[in-house]
């Protein structure tokens, strides 16, 4: 039987301590039990290798060049490839996202339909774009909703995500979309046992970016160390130009002693990480990222702030607590809340493991993309 060939255009996507690493466990998994082979098209910029995967390296015309940045701030697509849809020839399903943002991914649809591919669209985004894009949306969109209708399957990571594309009027026929959650490693992220600091560790996962919103997190910090809890203390793990805002501000603040900087981590250190934890706590402005996930899947207790996809994964309180946005108050107070109620704590906990296992586990959603290759 003739193996279904897959091409992943992400060329801007390559960092492995990203997102990415969730989407290349999921291929892997396909790999392996369905017959399929997958080729990661990437910027020939990119000194990359993915084991198990083919690597397709492409010309760029604007990736990492201050055209990128006038882009971006235009609100136009960005990220042109001049030899992309002849490298495409051949494959039978395409998948690649937003391409209201990205001209790659419009490039992709130009690709599926000139070869006849499966076109497939992955999304977590929430917010309606950035920048200028609230201007020149009016003449992007209706270009680019071709590549929306052509597209036989749109991979949504929350339900937000695909209301966002509806009031876009990119998706009027959601009998195409499919809520695909973000795939977790629940064998890798799970409880372990570690040894465990004797502070009490509030943990950020995420790029040093402000939309990741750590710098909330610092100003719940002080108001929970201010309310006597001066035991606590917060771990970030990421990278990015962001760091130093946030060491400036727990400078400011009087609390740099109690933050620490991890840095970038493997999949394997960051669950060890998280059992070290006794709450994560997320500020990210856009979405409930991966991170959300993967510490319920490690049973630690969550405080996140509302944000997109955020009530997808945290339906109740019985799974986690949703603080009000960008209030850094109301986040000590749920914090502290968790620091004083240790049974509700682990209920909570249990909870969420058992959730991200039913609903989002590496399993569950490479076999809904893979539903979206072969549906006709």
């Amino acid at each position: 039987m003739t193996k279904l060939r897959v091409a992943v255009v992400i060329p801007t996507h390559f960092d492995v301590h990203s997102s990415l690493n969730n989407l290349l466990k999921v291929y892997r998994y396909l790999i392996k039990n369905k017959n399929i082979e997958v080729t990661i098209f990437t910027d020939r910029k990119n000194n990359v290798e993915y084991a198990d995967f083919n690597v397709e390296k492409i010309n760029g015309l604007d990736y990492k060049t201050i055209l990128e940045k006038a882009f971006l701030v235009l609100g136009v697509p960005r990220f042109y490839y001049t030899d992309l849809i002849e490298k495409l020839k051949g494959y039978d399903v395409i998948e690649s996202s937003n391409p209201e943002f990205y001209a790659f991914a419009y490039q992709s649809y130009k690709a599926a339909k000139k070869y006849n591919a499966r076109l497939i669209y992955r999304t977590s985004q929430t917010v309606e774009g950035f920048y200028l894009f609230k201007i020149i949306k009016y003449i992007v969109v209706p270009i680019v909703r071709k590549a929306y209708d052509y597209a036989s399957f749109l991979l949504f990571s929350n339900p937000e995500a695909e209301k966002r594309c509806i009031k876009l009027g990119l998706l009027d026929n959601k009998e195409k979309s499919i809520i695909i959650g973000h795939a977790t490693d629940t064998k890798c992220f799970m409880p372990i046992k570690v040894k465990k600091p004797d502070n009490l560790i509030l943990l950020s996962v995420g790029g040093l970016y402000k939309i990741k919103g750590h710098h909330l997190i610092i100003k719940a910090l002080k108001k929970i160390i201010e309310k006597g809890h001066k035991n606590a203390e917060l771990w970030i793990v990421g990278e990015g130009y962001y760091k130093k805002n946030l060491v400036k501000l727990a400078r400011n603040l009087n609390i740099e002693d109690k933050i620490k900087f991890l840095g970038r981590k493997s999949h394997e250190e960051l669950a060890k990480i998280y059992n070290m934890c006794d709450i994560f706590v997320l500020a990210n402005y856009q979405e409930a990222t991966p991170a959300v996930n993967e510490a319920m899947a490690c049973e630690k207790p969550v405080v996140a702030m509302e944000t997109g996809g955020c009530k997808f994964v945290i339906p109740n309180r019985g799974y986690g607590l949703i603080t009000k946005r960008f209030d850094a108050d109301d986040m000590a107070d749920n914090i502290i809340f968790l620091m004083k109620n240790g049974k509700i704590a682990d209920k909570m906990a249990k909870n969420g493991r058992k959730r991200v296992l039913e609903n989002f586990s590496l399993e569950r959603v490479a076999l809904k993309i893979y539903y979206s290759f072969v549906r006709d």
